[in-house]
Parts: structure tokens; C-alpha cells; sequence
């Protein structure tokens, strides 16, 4: 984890620190996080960015534990009440996903669950971008279609977010109480075997001669109307 804010969010979320080097200036914030479980190492600027590999650090960078991997069930928030999960099963931009983490932290998301592949939401570049929050929320990896739908049978209502002119606007939609939202691979969106897993289809209307928004954008979009 790179810089001082990335640092603190993962100690905040619980991740153990293995190794924290940070230049002398600062020193008592580092004793103050580590609050004496470790000991930072103190180092001059160039030498952590030789660590790090570019300069982009601030001043800090740490190594934590890899926190276990949950299954999806796990992931998945417990109880009856309203919620709203985001499913990404075929995204494959690293700075998609950490946008997406983001969009899903500010807008209420429980958890997010993502395919077989893509990229890791531990990742220094998906950390970055999505400010943290990909170490804050839930989430877990789905193996196939099939899994998703047994992990959410009887819970979540899933709909898929698509460029189709049938399918629904969110305002001429009735939002379930329990809602799993599905986006697809930024070049072809939802792909069939992940599609036939979804109750809905919803799309969003484009103007201007504009064909699709980013994947992310699109999430953010979605998510903020149907709360």
C-alpha cells in the first residue's frame, strides 16, 4: 500500500502489517499506526521509491498480510433487509474495478462479486483508484453463471445492465428489496451465460450519439437510481 491514506485504510480494516517504511518526517505518525505492534523503517525518499517502483508514495509504503479469500456466501450481507450487491463477473480493467469499488462504497453497496478472472481488488493499482475501499467492502470470486445463481437463489433479484433498447429504464422499474446488479466486460457487455442467470434487464437511455458509458460511470449511474 502506497501513501499514508491507502496505510491507514488498511489498518482500519483490520489488515495486519508486516512492513511499513516511511521517510524520517514521518516517523510519529508511523509509531502512531503501527501503536507498537511493529516498528517503521526509516529510509530517504529515493530508496522507497525504489521499493515501490515510481515516486508515487508520499512518503509511505507498507506490506500487509493477504486477507483470506471468502466464498461467496461468505461475502454475501446476512439478514432480510434492503440491499444492493454489484456483480462484475467479466470486467477486466484494473482502474474499472477500483472505480467500480468506489462507486459501490459511495452508493451503499454490501459487497461486490466478480468472475473467475479479472483483475485482483488487492492489487496496488485497483487500491489506488478506488481510495481503499476494495480492502473496506466484501467480495468474492464466482467460479460460473450456476454458482451465482445458487449463492443468491431466494435472496437476491438479478438484473443485468444492458444496451438494449427493450429492455427497462430504472424510473419504469420496480426495484426489488434485495437487488444484485450485474455489469458486463467493458467491450462486449454481459455475456449469455451470465445473462441467463438474470431476472431483468435494464439499460440506461444514451443522446448525442454517444453508444455506451464507461463501466464504472454506468455502475455509479445505476446504482444512484435505484438506492
Amino acid at each position: 500500500m502506497e501513501g499514508a491514506f491507502l496505510i491507514e485504510r488498511g489498518i482500519a480494516a483490520g489488515l495486519a502489517i508486516e512492513r511499513l517504511y516511511c521517510v524520517p518526517a514521518r516517523e510519529a505518525w508511523a509509531r502512531g499506526q503501527l501503536a507498537g505492534s511493529a516498528v517503521p523503517t526509516l529510509m530517504p525518499e529515493g530508496e522507497i521509491s525504489a521499493i515501490a517502483g515510481y515516486a508515487f508514495h508520499r512518503g509511505a509504503i507498507a506490506f500487509a498480510s493477504r486477507p483470506a479469500a471468502l466464498a461467496p456466501l461468505e461475502a454475501l450481507p446476512r439478514g432480510c433487509g434492503r440491499s444492493t450487491i454489484l456483480v462484475l463477473p467479466e470486467i477486466g480493467d484494473p482502474e474499472n474495478l477500483g472505480a467500480a469499488f468506489r462507486n459501490a462504497s459511495a452508493f451503499g453497496c454490501s459487497a461486490l462479486l466478480l468472475g473467475p478472472s479479472g483483475p485482483d481488488p488487492y492489487c496496488r493499482r485497483v487500491l489506488r483508484v478506488s481510495m481503499g475501499a476494495s480492502l473496506r467492502l466484501p467480495w468474492a470470486r464466482l467460479r460460473s453463471p450456476e454458482e451465482l445463481a445458487d449463492a443468491l437463489r431466494g435472496d437476491f433479484a438479478v438484473a443485468a445492465c444492458v444496451l438494449d433498447a427493450e429492455a427497462l429504464e430504472p424510473k419504469d422499474w420496480k426495484r426489488p428489496l434485495r437487488l444484485a446488479l450485474m455489469l458486463g466486460n467493458e467491450a462486449s457487455g454481459v455475456s449469455e451465460p451470465w445473462l441467463a442467470v438474470c431476472e431483468s434487464r435494464l439499460t440506461l437511455p444514451m443522446r448525442g450519439g454517444t453508444d455506451s458509458l464507461n463501466v464504472a460511470t454506468a455502475a455509479a449511474v445505476f446504482l444512484y437510481a435505484l438506492p
